[in-house]
């Protein structure tokens, strides 16, 4: 059975083992909220939400190859926002903008210069720039 909870920060370095072993850019520190999904245990899912002043970012949204096709990654994102109460902007990949949506995320129409900063670092990786609510 999958369990999806936030990580204590004291347990960050597992987050980021799991990031390692599946080759994934990011890395979490003490400041952000991460969020896990656990199978018998383990780290099958994980991402990020950092906090921008002005909305929390999230990212570093990931799934082990082995666990994807099964809900996951909208069970973890699901139980995330329903615990926030502060908006949430995103960059999604293309192929996967239409999960985001599918859960309520809508396309960035007006950046914020803060957005806009952080959007420019990313541009080039063919993404799009989600927000919640």
């Amino acid at each position: 059975m999958y369990k999806v909870e936030v990580l204590n920060e004291l347990k960050t370095p597992l987050v980021n083992k799991f990031y390692k072993k599946h080759s994934v850019r990011g890395r979490a520190n003490k400041q952000d909220k991460v969020w896990v999904t656990y199978y018998n245990n383990e780290i099958v899912a994980a991402c990020r939400l950092q906090d921008k002043i002005e909305f929390l970012f999230l990212s570093t949204m990931f799934v082990a190859l082995e666990h994807r096709g099964k809900g996951i990654a909208k069970q973890l994102l699901s139980t995330l926002l329903k615990s926030q109460n502060r908006e949430i902007k995103t960059f999604a990949y293309g192929n996967v903008a239409d999960l985001y949506c599918a859960i309520g995320f809508n396309q960035v129409l007006t950046y914020t210069l803060a957005l806009q900063v952080l959007f420019d670092t990313y541009k080039h990786r063919n993404i799009v720039a989600l927000e919640y609510p």
